[in-house]
């Protein structure tokens, strides 16, 4: 079995660079091959586009890798609806921090 993705916020993009993480956020604006994420801790997150997206919605989760810039290099991306509660997002991602055996 794969090991699983970390779900994280933009505050811990540093502690994650060089590494496949998912991601979940508002999506603030989108231009060419990026995108900007509010992401659920409401910090703004560069995203590169991998070409294939297809960004439906107004949340969204990516997967992808976290860059030296602290950019997320996508490589999958889900749309999550027009309505979704980004501070129980970030909730989940803060107990994914405390107690990762759980989200394994």
């Amino acid at each position: 079995m794969e090991k699983p993705t970390p779900r994280i916020n933009s505050s811990l993009r540093e502690k994650y660079v060089g590494k496949t993480i998912r991601l979940a956020g508002k999506l603030h604006s989108l231009s060419g091959n990026t995108a900007v994420l509010t992401s659920t801790d409401n910090g703004q997150v560069l995203v590169k586009l991998n070409g294939e997206s297809q960004w439906g919605t107004d949340y969204v989760e990516v997967i992808g890798l976290i860059e030296p810039d602290f950019t997320l290099r996508e490589f999958k991306t889900t749309n999550l609806g027009n309505s979704f509660d980004l501070e129980l997002a970030n909730k989940v991602v803060e107990y994914s921090q405390k107690c990762p055996e759980i989200f394994e």
